[in-house]
């Protein structure tokens, strides 16, 4: 019984099968297998190009363009059924059908003009001696699809592949020979339906080594130095501290438009022509210690106020003001009290505990040089004492 339902339900399927081809059959239209929607022809503008009919040679043929009837000119001509196209231009572009004596649609194709892809521009660098990496750009206005093929050929002659990103245009060549006698050759080539073109590139990694800028450029003042700025930064991070590198440091007045610069191996430098309280601008840039290759472009600028030391004008106001308020704290009251609101409101950066020793320093001095004074003139009265006797008895009796 189930074997008898399984060939049931196999022969019922087999008949859907039949009936459902038979239907397509019948709604297609006549001449409909030589319909190819998606068919694309594409030629290249300025030269001959052939439509091909898919139909007996000794049939009479029709050629339409975009519906409407190709006119038989200088510029085209029909051949064994076949459309000729001469020197095509661009106005030539369209949608290109043939078709019997009848009318029946026989071939259908899309023609697409245009020119080979433009030369690829190619730029490559290395930010270390591990890598090189070269670039290019697409060609936004290509009419056609486009794509690349990227090679390279060693100093040994030996061509390879590169290590590619098409997507993002990159090819690269992992750890070359830095020290080969012979350049590397880069192949980069654009390919479309109607052509090629290719660029050549000869590098020498010695050559076109770049170091990123330094990374993590800081400055800041040297407290109570105030003509001296310390800089300190980092090798880049894709460059290794094996190979040494060489850096210049520049900075100027904020305001300023002229650049003062000094050339170091070191990591750190001090600059020490700052002038005091003015705000400078700090940038860094980097190359190989052997002067192989290139600088490299400058670190983001860093600003910096230089150190700014009090005055001793400033000072000397302070001490008097400190002195008027001392006298008169004394003067109000038995106890000593200090305010500090006129010490705490004024410009200067003293500390308080300074505050009070130089006015305490201060009282101190006035006691002892009044004292001082007060014992000079008690120690000069005797004397005038005597010398006035002495000139009495010196007198002539009248």
């Amino acid at each position: 019984m189930v074997n008898a339902l399984h060939k049931m339900m196999g022969f019922t399927s087999r008949l859907c099968l039949v009936i459902i081809t038979a239907a397509i059959y019948v709604l297609i239209p006549a001449g409909a297998e030589t319909f190819r929607g998606k068919d694309v022809l594409y030629g290249r503008i300025g030269t001959d190009i052939t439509l091909t009919c898919k139909a007996a040679n000794d049939r009479i043929i029709q050629w339409k363009v975009n519906g409407t009837l190709v006119a038989l000119t200088n510029d085209t001509k029909i051949q064994h059924g076949n459309l000729v196209l001469l020197m095509a231009d661009l106005s030539m572009e369209g949608n290109y059908s043939c078709h019997g004596n009848t009318g029946r649609l026989l071939h259908w194709i899309k023609l697409k003009l245009g020119y080979p892809p433009s030369k690829p521009l190619v730029h490559c660098q290395a930010s270390n001696f591990y890598r090189i990496s070269c670039s290019w750009k697409k060609n936004q206005e290509a009419a056609f699809p486009t794509s690349y093929s990227a090679t390279f050929r060693n100093p040994s002659r030996k061509v390879s592949n590169c290590t590619t990103d098409l997507l993002s245009n990159i090819c690269q060549i992992d750890n070359p020979e830095m020290f080969a006698s012979l350049p590397y050759i880069i192949n980069i080539t654009a390919i479309n339906p109607v052509g090629r073109r290719t660029t050549l590139l000869e590098i020498v990694t010695m050559e076109i080594v770049q170091p990123n800028p330094p990374a993590n450029v800081t400055a800041e003042p040297v407290f109570g130095s105030p003509r001296r700025i310390k800089v300190q930064w980092d090798y880049p991070p894709l460059w290794s501290e094996r190979f040494e590198l060489k850096f210049i440091l520049e900075y100027k007045l904020q305001q300023s438009h002229f650049w003062s610069g000094l050339e170091t191996k070191m990591k750190a430098e001090n600059i020490t022509d700052a002038i005091a309280g003015q705000l400078y601008v700090i940038r860094v840039k980097a190359k190989d210690s052997f002067d192989n290759g290139k600088w490299s472009d400058w670190s983001s600028e860093v600003p910096v106020i230089a150190w700014s030391e009090t005055t001793t004008e400033n000072v000397q106001t302070t001490v008097t003001a400190l002195m008027t308020d001392f006298a008169h704290t004394h003067i109000q009251s038995t106890e000593p009290t200090f305010s500090p609101t006129s010490i705490l409101s004024s410009s200067d950066v003293l500390d308080k505990n300074i505050v009070v020793l130089i006015s305490i320093a201060s009282s101190v001095g006035i006691s002892i040089a009044v004292a001082t004074f007060l014992f000079w003139i008690r120690s000069k009265r005797p004397a005038s004492d005597k010398n006035d006797i002495l000139t009495k008895k010196a007198l002539p009796l009248c």
